[in-house]
């Protein structure tokens, strides 16, 4: 039986629900980008939120959040971007988190399929870090499932996407990561946001890719651009033989049309 799972990043939220961001609207793109994974994908089996949900960080936006996830907040799962108050967030959302960790990490199984969502979140900076510890703690939850296939959410991509002021804010330390994942045959696809963007790559044998935000776009030139391509999401659907297809939609037309 297939596992379907919908990713939103970086919806960078207000608390004021006319804010704007690089002008655009963030609530009103979220709202379009929510309204079309409901008619298009409504029947999700999990829905990842993969960081950056509130622009300001303000408890006040984390609340209006979950009041618009609505009868999908059972569904939902979050981790934490850079612009996001962990302590807020796990004030907010306290069931979505694994209890007992530091860190606003996830798992989940599903079927034949292990989930597993990892904080990249440092106060204070853009950068990103996945620490000894929590490193640690993805060892043994991959342990603990010896057998079963992974998919790993994380905010800020542990690899360059060729993009220099980007990858310039990417995630340290990440070749701890990177070897952990190119070590492991269990590990077949990670997904991340951060960067604005649809890219896709590799570590190893496992598939890497990044997915457009559901508000602002960033272009794929070395310096910072802004590129008008409409809001989106990613689809992902997981087989129980460790096989997944996953896609990019987006909202019709183009940004500001």
């Amino acid at each position: 039986m297939s596992i379907r799972i919908v990713q939103l990043t970086d919806l960078h939220l207000y608390k004021r629900r006319d804010g704007l961001l690089a002008g655009v609207p963030t609530w009103e793109s979220f709202a379009a980008v929510q309204q079309q994974v409901r008619d298009r994908h409504g029947d999700f089996d999990y829905l990842i939120l993969t960081g950056d949900l509130a622009q300001d960080e303000a408890r006040e936006t984390y609340v209006m959040l979950r009041e618009a996830l609505g009868d999908w907040l059972e569904r939902c799962r979050i981790i934490p971007g850079n612009h996001d108050d962990p302590v807020q967030l796990r004030e907010v959302f306290p069931e979505l988190f694994d209890r007992g960790s530091d860190s606003l990490n996830f798992t989940l199984r599903c079927g034949n399929w292990c989930i597993a969502g990892l904080d990249s979140h440092v106060p204070g900076e853009v950068k990103g870090r996945v620490g000894i510890g929590q490193l640690g703690w993805l060892r043994e939850r991959l342990k603990e499932q010896p057998e079963a296939p992974t998919l790993i959410f994380i905010h800020h991509p542990p690899v360059p996407i060729d993009v220099a002021w980007l990858d310039s804010l990417g995630l340290n330390e990440a070749q701890q990561l990177v070897s952990l994942i190119e070590d492991s045959s269990q590990v077949k696809l990670l997904c991340a946001g951060h960067v604005h963007q649809e890219w896709s790559g590799g570590i190893g044998a496992a598939g890497v890719c990044t997915t457009p935000s559901t508000c602002v776009q960033f272009g794929a030139r070395a310096e910072k651009t802004f590129d008008r391509k409409a809001a989106g999401y990613r689809s992902i659907t997981l087989e129980a033989d460790g096989r997944y297809a996953t896609q990019v939609h987006r909202l019709p037309g183009e940004r500001g049309n």
